[in-house]
């Protein structure tokens, strides 16, 4: 299981190709948006590694009564997939896969997380060959953003009780169009710090940072990272398309931070830009 070695030591020989992955998370390929039956069936006859999919809650087309946990970005309330369907659908696939693919499963509202546990448990059960990444923009983050964070100590407290999951966990920004400057604060980073602490967080965790904000805020990010080494901490460098983005910063911080720790979720322009692998990450 290829996947499980990015975020756990080793105790067996792998093959080249594995440790080069372990060396360069960077080469990691993402699909984005996967909510519907036709991306998803796509996603997964792709060459990519990992499934990002968006979770509220709402019904399925021409379907009534309560909502349910479902494969929509908000304000969409609607879908053709549920994520019930969409996480036995990623494992049917990944039956006798080497090299299976992972969820990472962004959750718009606690409402929609504290509808999924039961769900989610079933998926994060030893004999399951696939990862699972539970994603929330947790704190209100740079350049005085105003979308609600997920709440931070519920999300937390839920994750905990699925332990071979990633907390992939972030700040919501407001970054693009006219919006061109700005960093992450020792303000936000000292939060993250004490949000962790405070709901004794265990497992291996990812911090998103939005590409654009990312490059401006190197101190802080690399003290966020060796505060929180002992997770097993990386960070995962995102952006969206036409960002302002200084590519010689950020690739400072990448480098200086590790390919090893970092991995990149951006368009293809900016990771052609960047120039650190052959096979940098893209967007699809």
């Amino acid at each position: 299981m290829w996947w499980i070695l990015l975020i756990a030591v080793a105790a067996f020989a792998v093959s080249n190709e594995e440790e080069i992955l372990m060396k360069n998370l960077t080469t990691v390929t993402w699909a984005h948006a996967v909510n519907n039956k036709t991306y998803l069936q796509a996603a997964l006859a792709s060459e990519v590694s990992m499934l990002e999919a968006d979770i509220v809650l709402g019904h399925i087309s021409g379907s009534e009564g309560p909502p349910i946990p479902i494969m929509a970005h908000p304000p969409a309330t609607t879908s053709d997939l549920s994520l019930s369907e969409f996480l036995s659908t990623v494992q049917q696939f990944n039956k006798g896969k080497s090299k299976p693919k992972g969820v990472k499963l962004d959750f718009k509202s606690i409402e929609a997380f504290e509808k999924s546990q039961e769900l989610i448990g079933q998926y994060t059960k030893p004999e399951i060959n696939f990862p699972v990444w539970l994603n929330a923009d947790i704190l209100p983050g740079p350049v005085d953003a105003t979308t609600k964070p997920v709440d931070p100590a519920k999300f937390l407290k839920l994750g905990a009780t699925h332990p071979r999951t990633v907390m992939s966990i972030g700040w919501t920004t407001k970054f693009g169009g006219n919006i061109t400057e700005g960093e992450y604060s020792r303000e936000h980073i000292g939060t993250m710090l004490r949000m962790i602490h405070e709901n004794h967080v265990t497992q291996t965790v990812t911090f998103p940072v939005r590409a654009g904000l990312a490059s401006n805020s190197q101190p802080v990010l690399l003290d966020l990272l060796r505060e929180t080494s002992y997770l097993n901490s990386t960070m995962t460098v995102w952006s969206s398309e036409g960002d302002a983005v200084e590519t010689d910063r950020l690739r400072a911080l990448i480098l200086t931070v590790g390919l090893e720790k970092t991995y990149l979720d951006v368009p293809a322009e900016l990771a052609t830009r960047l120039q650190l692998s052959p096979a940098a990450q893209v967007k699809t």
